[in-house]
């Protein structure tokens, strides 16, 4: 899995290096349109994380049936929810980027880059729903070679869609977008034919079933906590770049080319986030705790240790990594800053998706939308307002308090998650014991 997001992640550079070529503020477009875009992200990737856990528990126990009326049934709700998504997103975008300050050709460039993807929203629920079912089972090998084959294509459509050539126009900044959905849409129906193949689906039984409200109700009970925990990601860069508009468009731009670098960084953390569900959630179905609290154990060493060499790295090489996507030197050095600030806490991410994700695992998925509302738009309204209107801080000052915002509700999650392992631990000892 880390493998795969390492060049999902970097497919997200390419972008962000093109859109950088053509201008700051087509890169700051792309940032102000990242939580927008997120939003899809944020439902596809909270329904299939739902349902892999369902599934996965479901074969824990060997309940055929159960795995079966799941999988059968997550393709339909995922045509609704994009279907939805698709209406609600083209609406919606305008009036949220002039929120965010955005106008004139900035505010153009955002919509352009923007319509395309909400356009082609079915095609991210196709390939999320696939990988749902194919994590449950335990494969996260095939998503992750689609996301490398992803990136490679990306290297060749960027370019092309964005500068034309070979009878293709020229597209700019929307010729971005474009490539994203044609590759989402070839790797969605490449993991779904692979679910076809190994008989997981069967598609004619699938087409004969009507939607059926209960299977519906337990997907989207697990399911749309985890939706609206990652759409508070979407939710705490709104608030964000609200708040960094007071800095002006530099500071977005910069915001946005640190949160690609540390993406890179975080990589290791995300892997074992997403992997820790099917491993916990079928040894839980098992009721094998001894497992679920070694996984946990393991997830946390190795991703510690691994995120320790990421942010070395990244808090050495900040400036030339951000002279990378752009030549702007104001750009250059708010982003070098973000970097290094932020290279600081990157082990309390890995802890948060970590618990968060074994807490997911286990059917408790509510604390994570909790948690991520506090800590993504409740906690930073609150602190910065303060600090950018009471205090009047720096740029860097406004970092710092991202800094101390994230590593609270770190230490929150751990402890809470652990209390809950230990319960669940001991409620299986035999009496006495």
């Amino acid at each position: 899995m880390s493998i795969g997001f390492f060049f999902n992640t970097m497919y997200n550079v390419v972008d962000s290096f093109y859109a950088g070529r053509v201008s700051t503020s087509a890169l700051a477009a792309l940032a102000l349109s990242f939580p927008v875009f997120f939003i899809i992200i944020a439902i596809s990737g909270g329904i299939s994380r739902g349902s892999s856990a369902l599934m996965a528990n479901a074969i824990g126990a060997k309940d055929e049936e159960k795995e079966r009326q799941l999988s059968s049934q997550v393709f339909s709700l995922g045509l609704i929810c994009a279907l939805a998504l698709t209406v609600i997103g083209l609406n919606a975008a305008p009036p949220l980027f002039r929120i965010l300050g955005a106008e004139g050709n900035y505010y153009d460039l955002a919509m352009a880059y923007i319509t395309p993807l909400f356009i082609g929203a079915v095609f991210f629920l196709l390939s999320s729903m696939s990988n749902a079912i194919l994590l449950a089972h335990g494969d996260s090998k095939t998503f992750g070679t689609v996301l490398v084959a992803g990136f490679l294509l990306n290297l060749i459509l960027d370019p092309w869609f964005l500068y034309g050539g070979f009878g293709l126009p020229a597209m700019g900044v929307a010729g971005i977008a474009w490539a994203t959905v044609l590759i989402q849409a070839m790797g969605g129906f490449y993991l779904f034919s692979v679910v076809l193949r190994r008989g997981y689906v069967d598609i004619g039984v699938a087409f004969r079933r009507l939607p059926k409200p209960r299977i519906y109700g337990e997907i989207l009970r697990q399911g749309v906590p985890t939706s609206f925990n990652m759409m508070s990601i979407a939710l705490g860069f709104f608030v964000t770049t609200y708040y960094l508009k007071f800095y002006g468009e530099v500071s977005v731009a910069a915001f946005g080319v640190g949160t690609r670098i540390e993406q890179i960084a975080l990589l290791p953390a995300i892997g074992l986030g997403t992997a820790i569900v099917s491993i916990v959630g079928q040894n839980n179905g098992a009721g094998k705790m001894d497992r679920v609290s070694e996984c946990v154990k393991l997830c946390v060493k190795y991703g510690l240790l691994l995120i320790l060499f990421a942010s070395v790295l990244i808090f050495v090489f900040a400036t030339p990594l951000v002279r990378v996507f752009t030549s702007d030197e104001a750009v250059i050095e708010a982003g070098a800053n973000y970097t290094r600030i932020m290279a600081l806490i990157q082990w309390a991410y890995v802890m948060g998706f970590i618990h968060i994700g074994f807490l997911q695992a286990i059917k408790r998925p509510m604390y994570g939308f909790v948690e991520a509302v506090l800590r993504k738009v409740v906690l930073p309204v609150g602190v910065f307002y303060f600090a950018v209107k009471i205090l009047e801080t720096s740029l860097n000052g406004f970092w710092i308090s991202l800094v101390a915002i994230n590593v609270i509700m770190t230490i929150v999650t751990v402890v809470y998650a652990q209390i809950v392992l230990k319960r669940m631990t001991r409620s299986l000892l035999p009496a006495g014991a």
